[in-house]
């Protein structure tokens, strides 16, 4: 994505019709396995990472593969119908390097779905055929000094005599600001307060225009450290009136349109590092002897093991059900994406801290292939905090929950096909987001479903029993209070509800997928449903102990034996089936 080829498309970008782009082949295929010697092995990426840089050999790797026409829309010519074969495709990257999957893309994705979603016919080809010949979109959002309160911005826009713009003020933590081709820039339009005082202003890059932005400035980061991440100084930059995506005024209701797609993805993707570090931990407890044994002999290293499982498990089922709910019920998602990006981050670094303990000295002593683990921890803790934090996400969710009440209490059913992961979804149509609460609970009325009931065990259905009882003590506290308390000065204990209620949409998202899963898969095994939610019902205790020591030594004959089968640890995509038990028994 460099802009340094033309493949996809020919010919000048005004005069270009897209047509749509080929299925790729297969990122771990062409990566190969990390765990051996190779260009693009855990070694080197720990070694890029020390040197804060990305490897060149899988960026072009990934420019052969034409990596952009994830981002485009098949409508635009490129590949992007299902979201969820999206995430699926890019999670090769983040089982090797999150970085990689950041500072290559995912800047570009977050940038582009603000044209997708309001820009007018003219700037989406125009975009479409840039990134289908290998350029990158930056997003120039963020100043320091405001953190995640866009509307507090102060970087201007000022009207010039040629109807245009000229851009003054500086941009900071911007990914990929001094190599992007283009830069999307939130700037205030409007000395006003509120919503209407911002607008998007798309800079296309050219010789006469790049001395006007000082983009030499980098910023150093304990995580994602081979992104190249830095500052823009504007000192006014001139840009035509076409420039602005969408009407004047309307960044904020752009932006929060387009960040329902990347909050569902950016989790969804998250998943597969915390998948890669399950198996480097089974590898590791079963060939590190301690104390005359192997590690995965300790009751405390397999309890670790065990418990980071269940966390995942519900990382991922919440995720990939949010991730189709893009598709099949677009107008929850404002309330679906902020939850999946609030608590599978958190889900995440629980296993990840679990994980890190059961490595012992050889997490902090970076033995190798075991040291990247330790990058892999600094670069999730980036996911919470990046683009939408935690405490952002929360606060999509506070306004909303009067109205998420109303729609929860008469919500009764949910669509089967939400949880059939890997079902075949149609190409997201993004007019279909809201940004209210919709009318509906998808996930909420899955603890009440008599459907979904059935397709239990009898202890996940005595769980979700007691999950569907939390879910009315829910609503009748939610109810209790004054919409006053429901803004960015709400007490912690208003945060706290939208805390409880991200939790039980993940039990009702894990329920669903339990319900309607194959036969033979993870998520159909009776100890397997009973864990995650026993571990959900410890979290929404505030007191997570270690499970029960049958469930653990049943979860860790299943890592034991999806080792062994090379098999992923993750239950959203194809081959996820459990391996059967072996004749003699696991001597793992």
């Amino acid at each position: 994505m460099g802009g340094r080829r033309m493949t996809i498309l020919d010919g000048p970008a005004e005069t270009r019709s897209p047509r749509a782009a080929a299925e790729p082949d297969d990122l771990d295929e062409l990566f190969g396995d990390p765990r051996h010697p190779g260009p693009f092995d855990y070694a080197s990426i720990v070694a890029d990472d020390d040197a804060r840089r990305l490897s060149s050999t899988a960026e072009s790797l990934l420019d052969e593969w034409h990596a952009a026409a994830e981002f485009v829309p098949a409508s635009l010519g490129g590949r992007w119908v299902s979201t969820e074969d999206l995430v699926r495709r890019w999670r090769p990257i983040f089982r090797r390097d999150p970085a990689l999957g950041l500072g290559y893309g995912l800047t570009t994705l977050m940038a582009s779905l603000n044209v997708w979603v309001a820009g007018d016919e003219a700037q989406r080809r125009e975009v479409a055929v840039r990134l289908l010949r290998g350029e990158r979109i930056a997003v120039g959002f963020h100043e320091l000094d405001h953190g995640n309160d866009l509307l507090a911005n102060e970087f201007a826009a000022e009207p010039d005599d040629d109807g245009g713009w000229l851009l003054t003020g500086v941009k900071q933590v911007i990914n990929n600001v001094d190599r992007a081709e283009s830069v999307l820039v939130m700037a205030r339009t409007s000395p006003e307060p509120g919503a209407r005082s911002h607008s998007l202003l798309l800079w296309h890059k050219d010789a006469a225009t790049r001395p006007l932005v000082d983009t030499s400035r980098r910023v150093l980061t304990a995580g994602m450290r081979g992104c190249r991440i830095g500052v823009a100084e504007f000192r006014g930059l001139p840009v035509p009136g076409t420039a602005v995506v969408g009407a004047t005024g309307t960044a904020a209701q752009t932006a929060l349109t387009a960040f329902q797609v990347s909050r569902a993805v950016i989790p969804a993707l998250a998943v597969a590092t915390v998948d890669a570090t399950l198996d480097l931990a089974v590898r590791y407890g079963g060939e590190r002897s301690l104390y005359g044994g192997a590690v995965l002999d300790l009751p405390h290293a397999r309890a670790l093991l065990a418990g980071a499982m269940a966390d995942l498990w519900l990382a991922d089922a919440l995720s990939a059900v949010v991730v189709r709910a893009l598709h099949l019920a677009p107008a929850e998602c404002m309330v679906l994406t902020a939850a999946s990006k609030y608590l599978v981050p958190q889900l995440l670094q629980s296993a990840m801290q679990d994980l890190s303990v059961l490595f012992g000295s050889t997490f902090y002593a970076r033995v190798a292939p075991y040291g990247i683990v330790e990058k892999f921890v600094r670069d999730l803790a980036v996911v919470p905090i990046g683009h939408a934090g935690s405490t952002a996400c929360l606060l999509t969710i506070l306004p909303n929950l009067p109205a998420w009440v109303r729609r929860s209490r008469r919500t009764t059913e949910t669509d089967p096909a939400l949880f059939r992961l890997g079902e075949p979804l149609d190409e997201l149509d993004l007019a279909r987001l809201t940004l209210g609460a919709g009318s509906s609970d998808p996930l909420g009325a899955a603890l009440v479903d008599p459907a979904v009931r059935d397709g239990l065990c009898p202890l996940a259905t005595e769980s979700v029993d007691r999950l569907a009882v939390e879910l009315d003590r829910l609503r009748a506290e939610i109810a209790e209070v004054p919409p006053a308390l429901l803004g960015a000065d709400a007490p912690p204990a208003t945060f706290a509800l939208a805390h409880r209620l991200a939790l039980l949409l993940a039990g009702g998202a894990w329920a669903g997928v339990c319900a309607e899963a194959p036969s033979g898969s993870l998520p159909d095994d009776e100890v397997v449903q009973a864990a995650v939610l026993a571990r959900l019902e410890a979290r929404l205790s505030g007191r997570i102990g270690p499970l029960d020591v049958g469930t653990v030594d049943h979860l860790v004959d299943i890592a034991g034996r999806l080792v062994d089968h090379d098999a992923r640890f993750t239950i959203s995509e194809p081959a996820t089936s459990s391996p059967a038990p072996d004749e003699e028994g696991d001597t793992r």
